[in-house]
C-alpha cells in the first residue's frame, strides 16, 4: 500500500464521512471511529496495510480507475435522482456487465442519504438484515426483527433516502419480500431502486405468473415494468479508455471489439495496455 495510494482512500473516506457520519463511516468500514480518525489526520504509523485494504474494500474505494460518463450510467443517475427527489420505487433488469454496480456505488458516493447493498447468494434473511443496518452504519446485534425495525426507523429519520438493492435475484424468497415491508412503512418519504441480472425480471414474471405469494405486491410496487439499459458502443468505451488516460484510437477500437458489451472485459483490457507498456519501459 504506497502513501498515494493512503491519501487516495483517505480522500474518500474524508468525502463519506461528510455525506454521513464518521462513526457511521467507521461501522460501514467494520473498524473503529478512531482508526478512521488517525487515518484522516494522518497519524499511519500505527495502521497496518491489512487495516487500510480491508477499509478500501469494505468502503468500496477504486484505487486508480475512474467512471466515465457512459450512456447507461447517465440514464440510470437520472432516474436514480428522480426516485430519490419523488421518493418512488423503479427496478431495472439487464446483463451483467452493463456498468449497472458501478453507476449504483457513483450515486452513493455523491448523492446524500443513498443506502447501497450488493446482495450474496448465500445470505439468509438475517444476514440481509444485518447488512441493510451495516450500509446505514448501524450496529448490526439483535434479532432479524430488530434489525428490520431499526433499519426502518432510521430510514424513516433521513430526508427523501434512496435504497438501491444490487443484485436482487440472488436473495431467497422470504429476504426479497422484506421490501414490501419497507415500501409500506416508507411509502412516500422513500424511494427504492431494484435491480438484477434478466433472471430478476423473469422470476418476478414467473412468481405472477404462478400467484406465488410476494410477487404481484413487489411487481405492482414498482410500476409492473423494468427499465432496461441499452447495448454497449464505441463511444462509451473510448469515453472509459479516455477518462483513464488511454488515448490510442486504434487500441480503443480493438478494446471495444474484443469486450463483447461488458465493462468488466474493457477494464481488464485497459489495465493490462498499461501494465504491458509499464513493463515494455
Amino acid at each position: 500500500m504506497t502513501t498515494e495510494q493512503k491519501h487516495q482512500i483517505v480522500k474518500e473516506i474524508k468525502h463519506l464521512c461528510a455525506l454521513t457520519s464518521q462513526n457511521k463511516v467507521a461501522t460501514k468500514a467494520g473498524v473503529s471511529s478512531a482508526t478512521i480518525s488517525q487515518m484522516i489526520n494522518e497519524n499511519w504509523a500505527l495502521i497496518k496495510d491489512e487495516m487500510w485494504r480491508k477499509v478500501k474494500v469494505k468502503l468500496r474505494i477504486e484505487l486508480d480507475w475512474k467512471t466515465a460518463q457512459t450512456t447507461n450510467l447517465e440514464y440510470i443517475y437520472r432516474h436514480a435522482e428522480k426516485a430519490k427527489e419523488k421518493s418512488i420505487s423503479f427496478g431495472i433488469s439487464y446483463d451483467a456487465g452493463a456498468g449497472k454496480s458501478q453507476t449504483y456505488k457513483l450515486i452513493a458516493s455523491t448523492l446524500p442519504n443513498v443506502i447501497y447493498i450488493e446482495c450474496k447468494t448465500f445470505w439468509k434473511s438475517k444476514s440481509y438484515a444485518k447488512a441493510l443496518v451495516t450500509a446505514c452504519g448501524l450496529d448490526d446485534f439483535g434479532t432479524t426483527e430488530d434489525l428490520v425495525e431499526r433499519f426502518i426507523d432510521h430510514l424513516s429519520g433521513l430526508d427523501k433516502p434512496l435504497v438501491i438493492i444490487d443484485q436482487m435475484d440472488k436473495l431467497k424468497d422470504g429476504s426479497m419480500d422484506f421490501f414490501i415491508d419497507f415500501y409500506n412503512d416508507l411509502v412516500g418519504h422513500c424511494g427504492f431502486l431494484l435491480s438484477g441480472v434478466p433472471a430478476l425480471e423473469k422470476r418476478i414474471k414467473r412468481g405472477v405468473k404462478a400467484d406465488r405469494s410476494g410477487y404481484f405486491e413487489l411487481w405492482s410496487r414498482i410500476g409492473r415494468k423494468f427499465l432496461k439499459l441499452k447495448p454497449l458502443v464505441l463511444d462509451d468505451v473510448a469515453k472509459i479508455c479516455q477518462e483513464n488516460g488511454l488515448q490510442d484510437s486504434e487500441r480503443i477500437e480493438i478494446i471495444y471489439s474484443n469486450c463483447e458489451g461488458d465493462l468488466r472485459r474493457v477494464k481488464q483490457d485497459v489495465e493490462s495496455y498499461f501494465l504491458n507498456h509499464k513493463k515494455v519501459a
